[in-house]
């Protein structure tokens, strides 16, 4: 009898580990066999761009035909959004894979997108849809 109650005891302390492992896991970390936890909404590295990278980008960027129109259905609402580093790309407006000439020269750039906005470049963090940057698209950068 007494070997029955160690017995339940031991399953339920070890049901406890286990739901107490898969609420960790739950609140934002995987962790991987080899027993690193690897969280599951990770970020790029923070983005630094030069000004002559900036330049390389607008240029490269300029003659591309894809400045968001707000006339459209998809991108009406919008309108009034003002971009700004650290704000997320409004629904219905879709980033664009830098061109292929950029991340030859800079791959660091390869997890990120753009979008061309009223007037300005938007780099955009690929996984979150954060713009990390924001320049000029018709003003040369010095």
């Amino acid at each position: 009898m007494r070997s029955s109650t160690i017995v339940a005891a031991l399953a339920i302390m070890l049901g406890c580990t286990a739901l107490s492992s898969a609420q960790q896991n739950a609140q934002g970390a995987v962790e991987l066999s080899n027993g690193t936890k690897v969280p599951q909404n990770p970020s790029l590295p923070k983005l630094n761009l030069s000004n002559p990278q900036r330049e390389q980008i607008r240029k490269a960027v300029l003659t591309e035909h894809n400045e968001v129109e707000f006339r459209l259905a998809a991108t009406k609402s919008a309108k009034d959004f003002t971009p700004a580093v650290g704000a997320k790309i409004p629904k219905g407006v879709k980033a664009q894979s830098l061109p292929t000439p950029v991340l030859s020269q800079m791959p660091e750039l390869r997890d990120y997108t753009y979008v061309k906005m009223k007037d300005q470049v938007l780099i955009v963090d690929g996984m979150t849809n954060k713009i990390v940057d924001v320049f000029s698209e018709t003003q040369p950068l010095s």
